[in-house]
């Protein structure tokens, strides 16, 4: 999309000025695929090899590895994570030596084996998920920003700046480490000045709070215009007419045998009750709701049922229709 073109041109931009900066594209809008490729075209162009850091979740760290390997096939990456000893075995035959481009792992392991990453110079560190950075005491924050050696640094996140003075310094000490420094010092600077400014029922003192939260609203403002050349953010409304148009598709699928006879049971349990009741004097919503629950559970998986627990094999798809039908749909998608 174009909008990525451009995201990759701001990062090379910054590359080439060696500044750092902040890639906040909403959510959806593609931020990984746009720091991978800065990576390809680092690598292809700049003939730039790495090593690089990319340190993000461990929910999401098998789709990092996919699509690396789907944009970037050439890249040599290692997915570090693991038991202890399996993360001591990829350091010894692969990170030692520089047998690698790009390492892929998560906020833990760049806590709990700082001792050996970080005799590595890195030629950028990319954070997904970067709003952790705003907590600028946090151990990960600390350690990322104090014991590693990073050429280059860019932050994920799809979360906008807040009106937050350490939030704010916590990415311009990423940022700009060299600059803003000390924590004290910017506190001393735009924070102090305002916290004598307290609730009161004085008019005249209102008025002077008023003007010291316009001081403090301008100095904020400041701040992100500051913050404004190192960060890049679009929103979906901005490129809607880039975006593929969203495709719904209904498809209709039989129950199962088993589901058929649980199905009538329910009902049929539901009818019973209502006859004896003759009318719901009490919580009839309640009832109903309790009834469409069960039956929804019933079209998913009589599995949903099993006090037991279950056991994952064929009989498992052929219990339900839903997963019969995407059995045989998922070699199709693939």
């Amino acid at each position: 999309k174009e909008y990525q073109i451009a995201g990759l041109q701001w990062m090379v931009s910054l590359y080439n000025n060696k500044l750092n900066g902040i890639l906040a594209d909403e959510m959806g809008l593609g931020k990984t695929i746009q720091a991978i490729s800065l990576i390809g075209y680092l690598m292809e162009f700049k003939e730039n090899l790495g090593p690089y850091l990319v340190i993000v979740p461990l929910s999401t760290l098998s789709n990092w590895v996919n699509e690396f390997a789907k944009w970037v096939p050439s890249a040599r990456v290692v997915a570090y994570k693991g038991t202890p000893a399996q993360r001591r075995d990829l350091f010894k035959d692969a990170i030692r030596n520089g047998q690698f481009n790009v390492l892929l792992t998560t906020y833990e392991y760049v806590i709990r084996d700082k001792g050996s990453l970080k005799k590595l110079v890195w030629q950028y560190a990319i954070v997904d998920e970067g709003h952790r950075m705003k907590n600028a005491q946090s151990k990960f924050a600390v350690t990322l920003g104090t014991q590693y050696t990073t050429k280059n640094r860019i932050l994920l996140t799809g979360t906008p700046l807040q009106n937050n003075l350490p939030e704010l310094w916590a990415l311009l000490n990423f940022l700009l480490p060299e600059i803003f420094n000390s924590v004290e010092s910017f506190d001393q600077w735009f924070n102090r000045p305002f916290s004598s400014f307290k609730n009161t029922n004085n008019p005249e003192e209102q008025t002077d709070q008023m003007l010291g939260n316009e001081e403090r609203m301008l100095i904020i403002h400041r701040l992100h215009e500051l913050l404004r050349p190192f960060m890049l953010r679009r929103v979906k409304s901005e490129v809607l007419d880039q975006l593929p148009e969203k495709v719904e598709k209904v498809l209709r699928c039989d129950l199962s045998s088993w589901q058929k006879e649980l199905y009538k049971q329910i009902s049929a349990k539901a009818v019973a009750d209502k006859s004896l009741m003759g009318t719901f004097v009490e919580q009839p919503t309640r009832g109903l709701n309790n009834v469409v629950m069960q039956l929804r559970k019933v079209c998913n998986h009589p599995y949903l049922f099993s006090p037991q627990g279950y056991h994952i094999n064929d009989t498992m798809i052929r219990s339900s229709g839903k997963f019969e039908l995407l059995d045989r749909m998922l070699p199709k998608l693939k």
